[in-house]
């Protein structure tokens, strides 16, 4: 029986009602898009494949977030105009755990050189179950005589979501996103009373230096809740060499109190720091890479930071595996 000690369980109910941030976050999103933005799916060659797990606050905080999302997305059509993908993602968070499986379309437009702007709709359903009877006291013993604690929940919610990416190939991309446009009453399934409306936008570019054997790729991901929560910002800034190796660095933190991040009240709060290093393997098409985040905030104190593994495999439309890596 999995153990979780009262106090994190409030703790995790303040922390996703204050912040409101309830989709998962992925610290090497920039290889991981189709998880934000429907309208990225059949953006490269060919058949691209992503798989990324997350443990997050890792050690002592007990019922602490995993995370993993499994994705795949291809181009069709003659001028590779179709886009089609699927995204399923799983999170878990103390006794809480959600499901998500999407589908993805896409057509996209060519817009003066070789730029493109890409439309997407995505539509799927969601699994929400909170296991209540697997709550346990701090002395270890279970707290079904509780009536708020002896049955556990569940619901099922289907969801859609839209999104914007306007991108030059290996070159540079901007994308806008609502990947859950349905605000849901969640009532008893989290105590939390709703499943909010996200926004996300993205961007990034490749800088090539050195002829061409380093490139430096800054990028940024931002999360906005229309509701009484900061804003959640990612700055990244990655450096590729020769093809092969990345090595880079995300800047995380929470920006306004979630109404007016101009007035007074206004705040920057660090929360990580992160560590990424991708490997692609030679003529492959495989990416394999790995994350490290340093925890900035509070909870410092009470983890080791979080880890993340992400396995890629890219191919090409005309049948071998692409022999440049893609950069987005």
């Amino acid at each position: 029986m999995k153990k979780l000690l009262l106090v994190v369980v409030a703790l995790c109910f303040i922390a996703l009602d204050a912040n409101a941030q309830q989709d998962a976050r992925y610290t090497q999103f920039m290889f991981n898009k189709l998880a934000f933005n429907p309208a990225y799916a059949g953006s490269g060659e060919g058949l691209s494949i992503t798989a990324l797990g997350r443990m997050q606050w890792v050690s002592q905080i007990d019922g602490a977030p995993n995370s993993g999302s499994f994705s795949l997305h291809s181009p069709f059509g003659v001028n590779k105009q179709i886009g089609a993908g699927l995204n399923v993602e799983y999170d878990e968070i103390g006794v809480h755990q959600r499901l998500t499986a999407m589908l993805s379309y896409s057509y996209n437009f060519i817009v003066g050189d070789n730029n493109r702007l890409s439309l997407g709709l995505q539509g799927g359903v969601q699994s929400l179950s909170s296991a209540y009877s697997e709550v346990t006291g701090t002395d270890g013993t279970t707290l079904s005589g509780d009536p708020v604690f002896s049955e556990d929940a569940s619901t099922l919610m289907p969801n859609f979501g839209l999104g914007l990416y306007f991108y030059k190939p290996n070159r540079y991309y901007l994308g806008a996103s609502v990947p859950h446009l349905l605000e849901s009453d969640l009532g008893s399934i989290t105590q939390i009373p709703y499943w909010f409306r996200h926004y996300h936008f993205m961007g990034g570019l490749v800088v090539p230096v050195a002829d061409g054997k380093l490139k430096i790729k800054p990028a940024f991901l931002v999360k906005y809740v229309p509701v009484n929560a900061p804003t959640q910002v990612d700055a990244n800034l990655m450096f590729l060499i020769a093809d092969a190796f990345w090595i880079g660095a995300t800047y995380r933190a929470a920006v306004g109190n979630g109404t007016d991040v101009f007035n007074e009240n206004a705040f920057v709060d660090s929360e990580s720091i992160d560590a990424i290093v991708v490997f692609n393997v030679p003529k492959t098409g495989v990416r394999i890479g790995y994350a490290y985040d340093y925890t900035l905030s509070e909870l410092q104190k009470y983890n080791n930071g979080s880890h993340e593994l992400m396995l890629g495999l890219d191919l090409s439309n005309q049948g071998p595996r692409i022999r440049t890596p893609r950069y987005f």
